[in-house]
């Protein structure tokens, strides 16, 4: 039965938590690629071939590309394993892959190798190197293992020489002792075998204990290698992370339980307590009020097999954070900080925060670069526990050129302004105030104090003028009448900033409705002045017009308007032929031409407010239709109804007439008998309608009727 086969190098170095945007602890700085590069890293390349020598080369450091890769995309996963491999694993930002995954990506065979080496010096705190690696390797099934690609992870000291440590690694794709590799055949099939089944492993994380290299340098490398027969490909991802090699314990002042944390990066875990027995397989054990000096043991197993073993003794840690500070003279300002704090169990980690800076040491003497009262806070962490304690305190200093006195040196007319001293704990006025600021307003003037510590240091002398701020200009302008409908406009100038009652903070505001609108304006100074506005609003007078006719003629060519009058209120009539009527009841007579269609009438009312509103009517001309005309030849009512489209039919339908000069009563030449006629008269209005009229005209004769 033929065995798994992993193909290629695995990758190895893992960093088990998530990565931090910007780097991990300095003693193992970019260790997890979380600079996003190869910093502190040294690359190797080199190409062997064991059936064309040609293409062998020598090692060379440095960084080549696709031969080293940083990986940046967190949401990608590699094709060559169905994309069931992420190339960064959950919860990094990067990881560094060796060797290439393109298929046949180089224009000459393949068979190219490389490596990547870190080194360290292994103290307390980075005694556990964390590696989690993630494998892609392509099979064939006619090559020896030493031909095959392969994947080794080695720790050297530092002479050189292989540290013998479970967590070294060395595979070739028939031969892998780490279980778990996965079957993936990619689509396809070339001469180069691009069909070949590629075996391949999902993120793994081991771990190695390097207590006993504690002062030593130690060297991580990983290596790679595509088949030396040149064909097949093989890779690798990976990420690391030191960690010190403890079990953390939280088991602090007011805690019913102890929490026990083993290292993380193994596979498995297995607690015992004294007697030996087996309490729990998580990588933290809870124990609920623990016997004091009870011990517990954690032995970790790797996925590699690699096994570790750490005991920790049961201790309640009782902090007690304390401190107290002098200052060193009259002049420095630097203050010496002596600790007093305390702990039951561990060592200390101080963390000084002083407003201006921080300081890790344990009794720091500091300059501060203000003078008078600093709050100081003081944190402390109990290693090998995870308790802290944090106490803050006021904290004196003193340095006379820093005491002085702030404020503004003008006070704005009939207001005041409030002088404040700085830098001391206690201050004398020349007004004999001992409080820390003082009001000054009219008549001003120069103003004094000194600066006291509760030492008894004192300063020199600061003074301040303080006089009235010159008057300025502030200039408005609005209408504050406001007719219904409409808008007002209300300004400031004059001023550097502006602030309205209705939160606006331009120099203007439009406003539409009425009410109590204040404008206020600030000079460079602070000064203020306000301008308030009553924006009274009125009614719009009503414009609801009646006319007498709608229409007239050359006959009836008058007309009357009316609308009820409002008091104060003034009524202008245009009546679209260019003349005005003035009041609410107006007679208008227009003298009718042939070529004016219809008039507009326009009323505008307007108030003693200057509110005003206008409506319009209209007025059609239209034609005056005689019913009896008379074709005699005396001049008067001769014609019927010339200038506009006319037809005349008799009783029998037989059309008279047809056209647009008026009908003189005479058919084919003749007069045609008295008798009553038929008509349609077609015309367009003033609105462009076309208009038809239909009726009957009665034609008479007289004695001197011409034949």
């Amino acid at each position: 039965m033929k065995k798994l086969n992993p193909s290629f190098f695995c990758c190895l170095i893992a960093l088990l938590s998530l990565i931090p945007a910007i780097g991990q602890e300095p003693y193992c700085q970019n260790l997890g690629f979380e600079l996003g590069n190869f910093t502190n890293w040294v690359g190797y390349t080199w190409r062997y071939s064991t059936d064309v020598t040609s293409i062998n080369s020598a090692k060379v450091q440095g960084i080549v590309n696709r031969r080293q890769t940083i990986m940046s995309d967190t949401t990608a996963y590699d094709a060559n394993t169905g994309n069931a491999l992420r190339k960064i694993p959950t919860g990094y930002l990067y990881s560094a892959r060796l060797g290439d995954e393109i298929i046949s990506s180089d224009a000459n065979p393949r068979c190219w190798q490389q490596s990547l080496r870190y080194t360290m010096t292994i103290d307390s705190s980075n005694a556990l190197l964390i590696m989690k690696f993630a494998c892609v390797l392509q099979y064939a099934t006619d090559h020896t293992a030493k031909v095959e690609p392969r994947f080794r992870l080695t720790l050297y000291d530092k002479s050189g020489n292989t540290i013998p440590d479970c967590s070294n690694y060395d595979v070739y794709s028939s031969n892998s002792y780490v279980k778990g590799f996965k079957t993936y055949t990619p689509a396809g099939t070339n001469s180069q075998g691009t069909n070949s089944p590629v075996e391949w492993r999902d993120w793994t994380t081991v771990g190695a204990d390097l207590m006993q290299y504690i002062g030593q340098t130690i060297t991580l490398e990983f290596m790679a290698t595509d088949c030396t027969g040149r064909y097949h490909y093989g890779y690798a991802y990976f990420v690391a992370k030191c960690l010190p090699m403890r079990i953390t314990v939280k088991y602090c002042a007011g805690d019913s339980v102890a929490k026990l944390t083993a290292p993380e990066g193994f596979e498995k875990y297995s607690w015992t307590n004294s007697s030996g027995t087996v309490i729990d397989t998580s990588q933290i054990l809870q124990e609920k009020d623990p016997i004091e000096g009870a011990k517990y043991t954690c032995t970790m197993t790797s996925a590699t097999g690699c096994t570790v073993s750490l005991q920790s003794t049961i201790s309640k840690y009782i902090l007690k954070t304390d401190f107290s500070s002098y200052m060193i003279d009259c002049k420095s300002n630097k203050v010496q900080l002596t600790n007093s704090s305390t702990t039951t169990h561990g060592s200390l980690l101080y963390k000084w925060n002083f407003g201006d800076g921080t300081s890790t040491e344990k009794n720091p003497r500091y300059t501060f670069t203000t003078s008078g009262m600093h709050q100081v806070t003081l944190s402390l962490t109990n290693p090998p526990s995870t308790c802290v304690d944090t106490l803050t305190k006021m904290v004196e200093s003193f340095s006379p050129p820093l005491i002085g006195i702030s404020g503004y040196s003008t006070y704005c007319p009939n207001l005041s302004v409030f002088l404040k001293a700085y830098g001391a704990y206690e201050y004398t006025w020349s007004s004999g105030s001992k409080v820390d600021s003082i009001e000054v307003s009219a008549p001003g003037g120069q103003y004094w104090l000194v600066g006291h510590s509760s030492t008894g240091c004192i300063s020199d002398t600061s003074y301040r003028k303080v006089s009235e701020e010159p008057d300025w200009k502030f200039l408005t302008d609005g209408d504050t009448t406001l007719c219904k409908g409409a808008k007002s406009l209300l300004t400031t100038s004059g001023a550097v900033h502006y602030l309205w009652s209705t939160g606006d903070t331009t120099n203007s505001i439009t406003v539409t409705t009425a009410g109590i609108y204040t404008g206020t304006g600030e000079n460079l100074r602070g000064c203020k002045k306000s301008r308030t506005y009553n924006v009274v609003e009125y009614p719009i007078p009503l414009v609801d017009f009646t006319l007498s006719v709608s229409s007239v003629n050359s006959k009836h060519n008058g007309l009357t308007g009316n609308i009820p009058a409002q008091a104060d209120v003034q009524y202008v009539w245009n009546m679209g032929d260019g003349t005005t009527e003035m009041g609410s009841d107006i007679q208008h007579t227009y003298a009718i031409t042939n070529a004016v269609l219809g008039y507009i009438v326009v009323l505008t009312a307007t108030s003693k407010y200057s509110c005003l509103d206008s409506a319009y009517k209209t007025v059609d001309v239209v034609p005056f239709i005689p019913n009896v005309f008379s074709p005699n030849g005396d001049g008067i009512n001769d014609v019927f109804m010339s200038n506009i489209e006319l037809q005349v039919f008799d009783r029998s339908g037989t059309i008279l007439y047809k056209g647009s000069r008026g009908w003189n009563g005479r058919h084919k030449g003749r007069i045609v008998d008295p008798d009553t006629y038929f008509y349609v008269i077609h015309y367009t209005d003033m609105h462009q309608h076309v208009q038809i009229k239909k009726g009957y005209v009665t034609l008479v004769s007289e004695m001197n009727l011409l034949k």
